[in-house]
């Protein structure tokens, strides 16, 4: 009878805790925290890991779970884009967003990516509706799908917050969707953090009071010197190297930079955002946030999207080998620790779920490679699209055939009576004469599609019909557009595709997968990890690893 009542207990109690870790797993967090770095390369996490504590990258390494093999599967791989794909889990063919800015055939000009004539800037004093232009004029309404923040809010019937931050505008404003209760992004004029007035015609008062603090000046007021010693920085190239830029008021690109020197010759404000002092000033504007809007505190998930835009600066800059940008990561290690311990104060150690990943890496300069023997050179965007025009000009007389080329695109104009396709082709078969492209595709064209190269595949899931160029061409690897200094991305090649992408968190178990996985797998899987319905047109397959047993 002892026997019996004494398996009737183990029974009992081995109930008892399935049902609390059945509820445990399937527990909803209280925030999700979507993370940004912009220009991070994946290597980053292990070439500078030396110099990186234990409570900031090696804490979600070592805590969470590694995606060691994500990419982007489009071109140009660049911001705007990165940052819609992540939140709407397609690619641009499907939200529209082809470029930071491209070419409007409506309006005969180029047209930034969250540009909006219709808002107007709201700072400290609030709406401003005597600033109206391109420069403050900023919405999502030129994201034609519904992002994971939007299923949020529509699945919680609006109870949900959803805020996103950031030093720019499109990174602030892409990820937190068409229904965010608001974004903030940097005002380079002022050193204030800003919205539009298409969330709201004034900033909050916890954002009045963080702008009066003055934070920028601050930062500004002091020297950027090398975190670490500098002899620790081995994983990067000599501290002056040809192809950095060089600051007015300085003879060499070399640590120690006298900010309070040099800003305004270099732009006041705006200098803020290209040191790694632009990311500390987000850290201190996302703790404000989280307590400001009590974020995580009710009973809705709330979702805080973040995006570090200071890493692309220094990148473009100064390179991906430079002491600059090593830096700035050693920074960045230190600015991750203080997010998590802002999170495990404020929300609660297990009540959140974060990501970290990354709109684009970033190649190397061409200067530099043929300096190691590897292939890299530079082409001119403005002078092949006046050569293309003179090409097409001496086909078919005189005329403006090309109204914007970039370093990826090539949009014709309406030329009268003359057939399209006989320009395309014509100028299809001349950029495949040019100098380090590789491949040219006009998807007007029937036959583009019966291309099987990796770039087919990426022009497949990169063309828009209403916003794309009538040509995409691509460079060999190795080649970029033509700069003086720095790095710069868009290429379908490795070099600009691979980021990193780490879980942490709630729900989330230890581990890592080698097993490739695209950008577009963050949407779903998180989707599925709180049951809420797909964005519209995302795709469908979540990363299957993240859902295994702990």
């Amino acid at each position: 009878m002892k026997q019996y009542r004494s398996k009737k207990i183990i029974l009992f109690v081995s109930v008892i805790i399935c049902q609390i870790s059945f509820c445990q797993k399937k527990e909803t967090p209280k925030l999700i925290v979507g993370v940004v770095v912009d220009q991070m390369r994946s290597e980053y996490l292990y070439r500078f890991q030396d110099n990186y504590t234990e409570n900031g990258f090696k804490r979600l390494i070592r805590e969470g779970y590694n995606v060691k093999n994500a990419h982007y599967n489009y071109v140009p791989t660049a911001t705007c884009l990165g940052h819609a794909t992540i939140y709407t889990g397609t690619t641009p063919t499907n939200h529209g967003i082809v470029s930071n800015s491209w070419y409007s055939r409506t309006l005969g000009r180029k047209m930034y990516c969250v540009e909006d004539s219709t808002v107007f800037l709201v700072d400290n004093s609030g709406i401003d509706k005597e600033i109206v232009n391109k420069k403050y004029s900023r919405s999502p309404k030129n994201i034609k799908t519904s992002t994971i923040t939007d299923e949020l809010k529509l699945f919680s019937n609006n109870r949900s917050k959803v805020i996103g931050v950031s030093i720019k505008d499109r990174s602030a404003i892409s990820p937190a969707g068409h229904m965010a209760d608001a974004a903030y992004w940097y005002n380079a004029s002022n050193g204030h953090f800003i919205t539009s007035s298409y969330y709201k015609e004034k900033l909050p008062s916890w954002l009045v009071q963080f702008n009066n603090q003055k934070k920028a000046d601050s930062l500004l007021n002091q020297k950027w010197e090398t975190f670490l010693p500098i002899e620790k920085y081995t994983n990067s190239n000599v501290d002056n190297d040809i192809f950095e830029k060089v600051y007015k008021g300085k003879k060499e690109s070399t640590f120690p930079y006298d900010l309070k020197k040099l800003r305004q010759r270099n732009g006041n404000y705006a200098l803020l955002t290209e040191t790694p002092f632009g990311n500390t000033i987000l850290t201190d504007l996302v703790k404000a946030t989280i307590k400001g809007e009590q974020l995580g505190k009710s009973k809705n998930t709330d979702f805080l999207t973040i995006s570090y835009s200071s890493t692309d600066y220094v990148g473009h800059h100064f390179g991906i080998r430079s002491k600059e940008i090593e830096d700035t990561y050693v920074r960045m290690d230190h600015e991750i620790e203080v997010l998590l311990n802002t999170l495990d104060k404020e929300v609660g150690k297990g009540n959140y779920l974060l990501f970290l990943t990354a709109d684009h890496a970033a190649s190397d300069h061409p200067v530099f490679l043929e300096t190691k023997k590897l292939p890299g050179k530079f082409y001119d965007t403005k002078q092949l699209k006046k050569e293309l025009n003179i090409h097409l000009i001496h086909k078919f007389g005189d005329n403006q055939y090309v109204a914007y080329l970039d370093n990826t695109q090539v949009y014709l104009n309406e030329i009268g009576t003359m057939s399209k396709e006989i320009i395309l082709k014509e100028a299809v078969a001349y950029l495949k004469t040019v100098e380090g492209v590789k491949e040219a595709f006009a998807p007007a064209i029937s036959e583009w599609a019966l291309s099987n190269s990796v770039m087919g595949t990426f022009i497949k899931n990169s063309f828009n019909p209403e916003e794309s160029g009538d040509i995409i061409y691509h460079t060999y690897s190795g080649w970029m557009y033509k700069r003086s200094f720095g790095t710069s991305h868009g290429t379908s090649y490795t070099s600009d595709t691979h980021v990193p992408l780490l879980w942490y968190g709630s729900g989330i178990a230890k581990g890592e997968s080698v097993h490739p996985h695209v950008i577009t797998e963050i949407a779903p899987t998180l989707s599925m990890k709180l049951n809420i319905p797909l964005a519209n047109a995302s795709n469908t397959t979540p990363i299957v690893e993240l859902f295994k047993e702990k």
